[in-house]
């Protein structure tokens, strides 16, 4: 465990943070992810994160360890998953936030904070309070987060989370495809599958609405030739031929179509971090669709600083 200096000049142990429930798919887990890592850099602890899981094996620096820590080479790679399910087994113990044993503390906010849709903050007093009285932190929940460690270490987490080079050529490939021939290049996300149960299917739209944006949104530059990249889990054929729109599928994989979103201008789609990521990464501001009628303006697309 690391060791640094103390203001009284007296070494001590960091602490380390342990993510031990994964958290959804891809959007969730990249956004665990960073938050943790964000914080762990502004509060210097140490983070074990075996929560991203498979996830890792798109990011260069954290493929090859078990705890996905950068550079660190642990392996059993494989095993991630079965060791998180089976921590978080035996640290579910009560109902109470956080309970320790000895040196150690399980802090699951499921309750306290996941069912009320209330942030936990790894950048605040509470969670700074916890690190100063354990060696190791089991954190598990999901509304973890750091928002102003996400913006402070914008650059770091970017580089971080950059993925591997065969992801970076196929997104180049599709972009410089769908940049041709316009001026503006939008990234419409047609969330379907899961999103039909998620909600009872708030967020579910159907072919007409995502017809409707892609008409709105194509004449919001008048003065500019706009091109739409379509990324879905599900076919999007029907929009690729809507009359008047000039349009292209994404890669189809996703991964390389989270990051193809990314190196979009203008980003819309139905709330999900999956669009959040690809707005954070890449800088694009994003339209959230946030019922079936809605109407596209400018004004609409916005950097969402809080995840």
């Amino acid at each position: 465990m690391k060791k640094t200096v103390s203001d009284s000049g007296i070494q001590r142990q960091l602490a380390a943070v342990l993510v031990a429930r994964p958290q959804g798919q891809l959007g969730n887990r990249i956004f665990q992810a960073a938050a943790f890592q964000a914080a762990a850099w502004e509060m210097s602890f140490s983070l074990l994160n075996p929560a991203l899981g498979p996830y890792a094996e798109f990011f260069p620096a954290l493929k090859n360890d078990f705890f996905c820590r950068q550079g660190q080479g642990l392996p059993m790679t494989r095993w991630r998953l079965l060791f998180c399910r089976t921590l978080d087994a035996l640290t579910s113990r009560s109902l109470r936030s956080v309970w320790s044993a000895g040196r150690w503390a399980v802090l699951d906010i499921a309750a306290s904070h996941d069912d009320s849709e209330e942030d936990f903050d790894l950048c605040g007093e509470e969670f700074q309070r916890i690190l100063s009285r354990n060696r190791l932190v089991v954190a598990k929940g999901w509304k973890f987060r750091a928002h102003a460690a996400l913006k402070s270490r914008k650059k770091d987490v970017v580089r971080l989370f950059t993925p591997h080079s065969g992801i970076r050529a196929e997104v180049e490939r599709h972009i410089a495809q769908a940049r041709s021939g316009c001026d503006i290049l939008v990234g419409l996300h047609v969330r379907r599958g899961d999103y039909a149960n998620w909600l009872g299917g708030k967020f579910f739209y159907g072919r007409d609405a995502y017809a409707s944006w892609l008409k709105q949104a194509n004449a919001l530059w008048l003065a500019k030739k706009v091109g739409f990249l379509i990324c879905s889990n599900e076919s999007v054929d029907d929009l690729l031929r809507l009359p008047g729109v000039n349009a292209s599928a994404g890669p189809g994989v996703p991964i390389a179509d989270l990051y193809a979103l990314a190196a979009c201008d203008y980003l819309i789609g139905p709330p999900s971090t999956f669009t959040l990521w690809a707005s954070y990464y890449g800088g694009a501001p994003l339209h959230m669709l946030m019922k079936n009628d809605q109407t596209l303006h400018i004004q609409g697309f916005a950097h969402h600083n809080r995840f």
